[in-house]
């Protein structure tokens, strides 16, 4: 029932054809789920979608270092030791990117992403990564009831212009971003994707817009690159290792 509600919001019919249940049982099993706050009711629309419990069990697997975070470390340090600044993986949770795991600058001046931080799926070049590769479906589901608030001057804030940048990080594969989300912070961010083909994760670079200039994000863009490739394979790997 949760995963047949990853995609977005969804009615009990298309629950009901996802699953391959009744919708007699879709009802008393979404009413099992809302009392737990797992899954929301919208009664405007009729639709369900996936509640605030859900952020709960992304925290515990945060928190215990489990899941995607244990299988990039690795690679995260790596990268990071190769650009000296702050390297961070992003996944999406609705509307919302958070970051689930990081390895941060060993440079006295520095930004971080504390694991389990939310932010707008709009602002930085993690959430734009995330937006980009995103099934069209999905990504115009997200954007529909998404409230483009700028928080900085940057802050892309027109969905048509927010479209435009989305298409042009599919055609070069990577986004960046200048503060956007909190003034003085510059990033650069990659894909990574599952064993399906689907966006998994963003892989980010992040540090003082001043130190992280456009030759500076050039520079350590092909790290950048091999790592997002490299955390691909090990999911891929470890998806592969699973009994079927």
């Amino acid at each position: 029932m949760l995963f047949a509600l990853e995609p977005g919001r969804r009615g009990v019919a298309d629950i009901a054809r996802a699953t391959g249940l009744s919708a007699i049982t879709v009802r008393r099993l979404l009413a099992s789920l809302a009392d737990a706050d797992l899954v929301t009711h919208d009664p405007t629309t009729n639709v369900f979608m996936l509640g605030t419990a859900c952020f709960g069990i992304l925290d515990a697997v945060i928190r215990t270092g489990g899941g995607l975070g244990t299988i990039a470390g690795p690679v995260l340090r790596r990268v990071s030791a190769q650009t000296e600044e702050t390297v961070a993986l992003y996944v999406r949770a609705g509307s919302r990117r958070i970051c689930a795991a990081q390895v941060p600058s060993p440079q006295p001046v520095r930004f971080t992403a504390r694991p389990g931080l939310d932010n707008p799926i709009h602002t930085g070049s993690m959430g734009k990564v995330l937006l980009a590769y995103s099934e069209p479906a999905v990504r115009d589901e997200i954007l529909d009831h998404l409230d483009l608030t700028a928080y900085t001057d940057a802050t892309i804030t027109d969905r048509a212009e927010l479209e435009r940048e989305l298409r042009k990080i599919r055609r070069r594969g990577h986004a960046e971003s200048r503060g956007e989300r909190s003034a003085g912070v510059a990033s650069a961010s990659v894909p990574v994707f599952g064993p399906d083909g689907s966006i998994l994760a963003a892989l980010a670079v992040l540090g003082p817009s001043e130190r992280l200039s456009d030759a500076t994000l050039a520079r350590i863009r092909p790290h950048l690159v091999s790592g997002g490739r490299e955390i691909t394979s090990l999911v891929a790997t470890e998806a592969r290792r699973r009994p079927a």
